[in-house]
């Protein structure tokens, strides 16, 4: 039994390799906002601001009661 030979060949490209994402263009941040008791952490607070400074979309989560979560959100947007 013999093995057959592999055969290499070398792909040359004339435009450089690049990563292409189905995203929209500018940063993205993913925010979890703590809070308790409807308050929102002050580290929450901290790191939206960040976020928001940062420009492009800013997407915060909230966790927790329905009639806590609308109040929190209505903070958050502010």
């Amino acid at each position: 039994y013999t093995m057959p030979m592999l055969k290499t060949r070398c792909l040359l490209t004339s435009r450089p390799l690049c990563r292409r994402y189905a995203t929209i263009p500018g940063p993205h941040a993913l925010v979890f906002l703590e809070h308790r008791a409807g308050v929102i952490d002050s580290g929450s607070l901290s790191a939206l601001t960040a976020a928001q400074q940062l420009g492009g979309q800013v997407t915060g989560i909230v966790v927790g009661g329905p009639d806590e979560v609308k109040g929190v959100v209505q903070k958050a947007k502010k």
